[in-house]
């Protein structure tokens, strides 16, 4: 991050897209907070989507330089933000159980499904965030399989991984049923 911010001119717009900024347990990862300072153009995003569960109230925030929020400000809509996507992630905030539950929750769903997916010889990016990307071969047609088997996942083809899926951590109920049709499907 510093080599990269090292590069660009502090007047060039930065936006830093943190939605699974919580889920991160790499001490060397970077916090794009420590580099904001008033003198350079760094937007900060970050969500309640994913940590908080509150996806379907499209709600989040930027952290960025006074002047810079100041112009957002100025060509935002009027009530951009509805009052119960608003109470809920004031909500959210205040509930650190339900934090502590969800990322433990992911914690073991990520180290399952990381030791299920490699004992069937498939390989896997590591992650930071709440999901595995998985070298599965056809992703198009494993995705169509598992979707058939009622395991939703994401065929990642549009980002130019065609051999890929994408599967999000989940309970642990549904990680070991993503991992017995997965196995099923490899088998065929």
């Amino acid at each position: 991050m510093e080599k990269f911010l090292g590069r660009i001119t502090p007047e060039i717009l930065l936006v830093v897209d943190e939605a699974y900024f919580e889920y991160v347990t790499d001490a060397d990862y970077p916090d794009s907070l420590s580099y904001s300072r008033e003198a350079r153009a760094l937007l900060t995003l970050r969500t309640f989507s994913k940590l908080y569960g509150l996806a379907g109230l499209r709600i989040g925030y930027g952290i960025g330089p006074k002047g810079l929020i100041d112009l957002m400000h100025r060509v935002r809509q009027p009530f951009n933000v509805n009052a119960a996507a608003q109470w809920a992630a004031l909500a959210a905030i205040g509930d650190r159980d339900h934090v502590k539950r969800s990322l433990a929750v992911n914690r073991e769903g990520m180290d399952y499904l990381k030791k299920e997916i490699a004992k069937l010889g498939l390989e896997q990016v590591s992650s930071q965030a709440n999901f595995i990307l998985v070298r599965v071969g056809d992703g198009e047609r494993v995705y169509h399989e598992l979707l058939r088997r009622g395991v939703i996942v994401r065929p990642m083809g549009a980002y130019d991984f065609s051999e890929h899926i994408r599967v999000t951590i989940g309970t642990s109920e549904e990680n070991s049923r993503f991992i017995s049709e997965l196995r099923a499907i490899i088998k065929e």
